[in-house]
């Protein structure tokens, strides 16, 4: 089994873990409700899945893994998921052409060859979307009607247990998020540091005062920007992609203890204890 990292940071509870990808994928299995083609979690062989493979006592992630990419959102329209989705399309298009995949193949076909021990200069990508809210069947159907071969979709709903699980299980997070005053910024981004994990956000006026451009995460404006940082970051997963190595690195130092604690008492604090105030009145 590979070594469990336990990441803190201080908002409530204090400490957010960081998992490998066996037990994401279980999760995966268990709480998805939608899945963007037919995607085989698992073999016929039960000690292999898309991520892991065990051999005897020992599990070990798979050369040929697909990318896992995390997005959380509360399904408004204060969040233009329309431009992942439109990401995930020129994504596929472009890796087919790349590839020289012959874009008739079934996606099934397609993610079965990772069982068969195919290696992929670019990765399938799956994307977990989480979170609940009144758009959420709207862009479900129009995930349905894609028709992506080399990427996936799964939406689900995860407590406030396993959310963390998936994020330290993840390869990249990805926030679409957007402030109507500016000035706000996406906890969801705090949270995605506090399990260490990378981040490329919709870029508006105060997000770069969370996420430090080429540190810890990216930034991009239009579904064509996201769609060139995935293949950037991707290319050559998952041993080949420094790009995406040094984000990561950036972001465990961003979602150390030490670092968040005193992001804590110098930003947050101040601003809860003002409301507080406020509201007391």
């Amino acid at each position: 089994m590979n070594e469990i990292d336990h990441v803190q940071y201080s908002l409530c509870a204090q400490l957010i873990i960081s998992v490998e990808a066996e037990i994401g994928s279980t999760l995966i299995q268990d709480n998805h409700s939608l899945c963007a083609g037919m995607v085989p979690m698992t073999s016929p062989d039960l000690n292999e899945t898309l991520f892991t493979a065990r051999f005897s006592d020992d599990i070990s992630l798979k050369q040929n893994r697909p990318a896992l990419i995390v997005s959380s959102t509360s399904w408004t329209p204060d969040e233009d998921f329309g431009i992942l989705l439109e990401a995930a399309v020129m994504y596929d298009r472009r890796v087919a052409a790349f590839l020289n995949e012959d874009d008739s193949t079934e996606d099934d076909i397609l993610w079965k060859e990772i069982y068969d021990g195919k290696q992929f200069l670019y990765p399938r990508l799956l994307f977990i979307i989480t979170g609940k809210g009144p758009e959420k069947e709207k862009y479900e159907e129009k995930i349905r009607k894609l028709h992506l071969k080399r990427v996936a979709f799964r939406t689900m709903w995860l407590s406030a247990e396993d959310y963390p699980l998936l994020l330290g299980s993840a390869d990249l997070g990805v926030c679409l998020h957007t402030s109507s005053s500016g000035l706000d910024l996406p906890m969801k981004v705090v949270d995605m540091f506090g399990c260490g994990l990378p981040v490329c956000a919709v870029s508006y006026s105060c997000i770069e005062e969370l996420v430090k451009v080429g540190k810890n995460g990216l930034l991009f404006s239009s579904s064509s920007e996201l769609a060139d940082e995935l293949l950037m970051l991707f290319k050559g997963f998952p041993d080949n992609c420094n790009a995406l190595k040094s984000l990561r690195n950036g972001a465990l130092e961003m979602g150390s203890t030490a670092r968040w604690a005193t992001e804590w008492e110098e930003n947050a604090k101040p601003l809860i204890t003002e409301a507080s105030l406020l509201f007391s009145i």
